[in-house]
């Protein structure tokens, strides 16, 4: 339902009886609304220009987002305190480059594993070295000799379980033997920091996100007949934020609430900004409803008897003038009907 403010309201009131009169098929023609500067000054009456919209432009509401690929999370691999922070909100950051120091009494323990494994699989390579130098004499059978290497395989491979284990983590080294460095994954921009010094988190939480912002891209939302009409490779702008993008895909199943998915890379960024809900403007390359359109502002469209009006002002007052609805939003609409560039509407 369009939103309309009470000026407009009142000016549909007066056409109305001209309407009901009129049979609902076809749009009736309705005689023109006049009122004085005085009177339009009285009933908060405004009008905006009727602007030339491309000839198959359709208007959508777009979130700006990171494409795939380009934004990792940083976890707690560990619970434990956040005993520093190196990093924070919006900072640059290189790969490996250091985030915050986690103290964590596991960490502690998962060291010292590791350092049991590796002396028990040292002390096997050892007794190993020590029997085959026994075998090679005749002192003892090899029945022994395999005994003493299975040993030391099966401590080699726990050296470097513990090890593989410890380095899951990322926490590289700290100021004890408790503590650990997490570092950046990878290069970008920090969006996003869930952690404070001092802060006690659980193994698994959310500490840091870091994301590419050089390139964003523009998640859609379509009705169906919008999506049937665009196919990859269609332009996308954002007039308000001087941006283009261009659509990669398109989604051919509705979810729940009807509603269609796109996704566009975005070319010229100009001033968006990642988690920005914006309008846009999407230009199918070739279109069956391909003739002029103008763009009104959305609380300009009155709906009777199934019909779509915009109200032409006139030297003398306001003319009803039938238009037909390509698309939609909050704040503007494209239509097609008898308008000019030079005209203005309530």
């Amino acid at each position: 339902m369009f939103r309309r403010p009470t000026s407009a309201l009142l000016l549909a009131a007066a056409f109305t009886p001209f309407a009901l009169a009129q049979s609902p098929v076809a749009a009736p023609a309705l005689q023109p609304i006049a009122l004085s500067a005085q009177e339009q000054s009285a009933l908060g009456v405004r009008t905006s220009p009727v602007l030339a919209a491309s000839t198959n432009s359709l208007l959508a509401s777009a979130t700006v987002t990171v494409p795939p690929g380009q934004e990792v999370t940083v976890s707690a691999p560990l619970a434990g305190t956040i005993s520093r922070l190196d990093a924070g909100l919006g900072d640059s950051v290189r790969s490996g480059a250091p985030l915050a120091v986690l103290t964590s009494p596991q960490l502690a323990d998962a060291r010292r594993q590791a350092r049991e494994a590796e002396l028990e699989a040292r002390n096997a390579q050892a007794a190993l070295q020590r029997d085959q130098a026994m075998h090679d004499e005749g002192i003892i059978p090899a029945a022994r000799l395999q005994i003493t290497r299975n040993r030391q395989q099966a401590a080699e491979a726990n050296w470097q379980a513990q090890l593989s284990a410890l380095r899951a983590t990322g926490l590289g080294a700290g100021s004890d033997y408790a503590s650990g460095q997490l570092s950046a994954p990878r290069a970008g921009t920090v969006v996003d920091v869930q952690a404070s010094v001092g802060q006690r988190v659980e193994a698994g939480a959310l500490l840091f996100r870091i994301a590419d912002l050089r390139q964003l891209q523009l998640d859609i939302t379509l009705s169906g007949d919008k999506a049937a009409r665009l196919r990859a490779g269609d332009s996308v702008s954002v007039p308000e934020q001087d941006a283009q993008a261009v659509l990669l895909g398109v989604s051919r199943s509705l979810d729940a609430s009807q509603q269609a998915r796109a996704r566009a890379r975005v070319t010229v960024p100009g001033r968006l900004q990642a988690g920005e809900a914006l309008q846009v403007q999407l230009q199918p390359a070739t279109d069956a409803k391909a003739v002029s359109a103008w763009q009104v502002p959305a609380r300009a469209l009155l709906q009777m008897q199934g019909q779509s009006w915009v109200l032409v002002a006139t030297a003398k007052g306001y003319a009803p003038t039938p238009v037909q609805v390509l698309s939609t939003n909050d704040d503007s609409a494209t239509v097609q009907g008898p308008l000019n560039a030079q005209q203005r509407v309530a």
